[in-house]
């Protein structure tokens, strides 16, 4: 087949009517969604993140205050507060539900994906500017975090907008009433990922900006930035729940913009250590199914096959931006593997763009879909070795239906791959692309079936289930104690709070505020139980037997490896 010299991407173009085309679009669109969204229910909430955040937005929707976050009826303070307000709106709307919990995370990751899409049509992809979304979207990486409820999806969705909005201000040909708007997109765009998750919100932007400005010698493009009017619609956006948070709780400002930011930047107090060069493999996994295209583009020298239709360099910029990212949090003492999350998009946008042209597509996509045979047969070889596996170890019998689940996934991906292959090799650019997109999201909510099976291990949902039906009833309102430990899952499931027995973990800043709803010792706990017509409590095995031994009346309600659920006798 001749190649198409007018191709602008290795994706040739179909045949057929403008119609046809946009219905073929319609029809991957919905297809996609279904295997994004499809799963946010099977999993129970897993402590600590999902059952923390989830319960953090539950009691401001019970409570109606909206200004003060609080878990297990504790003050907050390490996150702002955007996601919880989000979520306790679905809430309301849709219901408490493990699902509506994952919403937000979910519709800002698959929002992310358009996102890169529609900026990569006004920057040069024109038709095939679906492969950026389609890259990012199908990333393991990307698509897991869009999965589980954090706060890192979130940030990456208006920090992708940010970006977006700026690129979109560079475009040649604009007048100065439009690049005025994108910019201040741009503004309350960072302004919502500060109020996601903190400061990087606009720390990152201004970085790259500035790492951009000297290396490309660009002077000029700081002076279109818009710079007091996008500081004040960021001001407007995002410095009234400061203000409102500090007014109402004065040891807000110390906890969350020193403690929180500055120390855990600077000090390795946070039991999070990782070397300088923690993020790299981990990039490159999460960049999977598109790490060989993506390497192939950070490495290959000339312009873009993409037009280049702005005043910037956008492809230099797209690598500033997501190395100022890794850069900056290789360089902190705390280390998770999902702050790289924000240096995806423009990733894939960058991939996207540099991606082969016509006559060069057959081997990248077979080069892609080898790498992801690889991964698949990887993963065969290690599934038989988890029990060995130190940090799954615990999980004993649950491990046999994980494994069956996991081998599922990876045959989908193994067979996904050599399908992939097959369409490269009979010049069907686009098919191969969209298969393997489609595999590795398959591939992604078959492994996450996997979890399913284990999530009575990290999740309370079948504990409280067990006692208090499926879906739960509320526990009614006698004393609720969690005794020398606590399960951030617990009280969404039981939709009410508990009072911590010797025990404060992360809660430690909301007990020394109100510390009159913590019990700091067993010996005031069996007094306080005792004295209790009707109580509950939770707590671990060994513990729930070495209390029952010293003669402490309890009448065991629901039982699993790590948890135990009594009432007083």
């Amino acid at each position: 087949m001749a190649p198409n010299p007018s191709a602008t991407t290795a994706v040739a173009r179909p045949a057929g009517s403008a119609l046809g085309r946009r219905r073929l679009l319609a029809a991957v669109f919905v297809v996609f969604a279904v295997l994004w969204f499809g799963g946010l229910e099977l999993r129970g909430l897993f402590a600590p993140d999902e059952g923390r955040y989830a319960e953090i937005a539950r009691e401001m929707l019970a409570n109606g205050d909206w200004i003060t976050p609080r878990l297990n009826d504790l003050k907050y303070f390490e996150k702002p507060p955007l996601q919880y307000w989000a979520t306790a709106a679905l809430f309301a709307l849709l219901g408490e539900h493990q699902w509506t919990a994952r919403l937000w995370t979910a519709l800002t990751g698959f929002g992310g994906a358009l996102v890169v899409a529609l900026v990569a049509a006004q920057i040069g992809l024109r038709r095939d500017a679906w492969l950026a979304g389609l890259m990012l979207a199908s990333s393991w990486g990307y698509f897991l975090a869009g999965q589980f409820v954090t706060l890192d999806m979130g940030l990456t969705f208006f920090l992708t907008c940010a970006l977006g909005a700026f690129l979109l201000a560079q475009r040649t040909g604009l007048d100065a009433d439009a690049e005025r708007g994108w910019m201040l997109a741009a503004w309350a765009s960072m302004a919502l990922a500060v109020l996601s998750k903190g400061l990087i919100g606009v720390v990152l932007p201004g970085l790259a900006l500035a790492v951009y400005a000297v290396t490309a010698r660009d002077a000029a493009l700081l002076r279109r930035l818009h710079l007091l009017p996008g500081l004040a619609v960021l001001a407007a956006i995002a410095v009234p729940w400061f203000l409102l948070v500090q007014a109402a709780n004065p040891e807000f400002f110390q906890f969350f913009f020193v403690q929180e930011h500055f120390e855990r930047f600077v000090e390795p107090g946070h039991n999070r250590p990782g070397s300088v060069w923690y993020f790299l493999p981990i990039v490159l996994v999460a960049a999977m199914p598109w790490t060989p295209a993506m390497i192939a583009a950070i490495a290959r020298r000339g312009p873009a096959h993409a037009e280049q239709s702005c005043r910037i360099d956008v492809d230099r910029f797209l690598l500033v931006w997501a190395a100022t990212i890794l850069v900056f949090f290789s360089l902190s003492s705390s280390k998770l593997p999902p702050y790289v999350l924000p240096a995806l998009p423009a990733l894939a946008l960058l991939t996207a763009r540099r991606f082969p042209r016509t006559e060069d597509a057959r081997a990248a996509i077979g080069l892609t879909a080898l790498a992801a045979a690889l991964a698949a047969c990887a993963f065969l070889i290690a599934i038989p070795a988890l029990p060995k596996w130190e940090k799954v170890a615990d999980l004993g019998p649950l491990l046999p239906a994980a494994s069956t689940w996991l081998t599922a996934a990876s045959l989908a991906l193994g067979g996904g791959a050599a399908g992939t292959w097959l369409l490269a090799r009979t010049d069907r650019a686009r098919a191969a692309l969209v298969a393997l997109s489609a595999t590795s999201l398959i591939f992604g909510q078959l492994a996450l079936a996997g979890a399913h099976a284990v999530d009575g291990y990290y999740s309370s949902e079948r504990l409280v289930a067990g006692w208090l039906g499926d879906p739960p009833r509320r526990a009614d309102d006698a004393p609720f104690y969690s005794v020398e430990t606590f399960d951030d899952s617990l009280p969404f499931y039981l939709r009410r709070t508990v009072t911590l027995v010797e025990y404060k973990g992360e809660l430690g800043p909301g007990i020394a505020a109100e510390p009159s709803k913590y019990v700091e010792s067993i010996t005031r706990f069996k007094q306080d139980w005792l004295a209790s017509p009707r109580a509950y409590a939770h707590m671990t095995p060994a513990l729930y037997e070495q209390l029952l031994a010293a003669g402490l009346p309890m009448r065991l309600l629901a039982r699993d490896a790590r948890r135990v659920i009594v009432a007083r006798q």
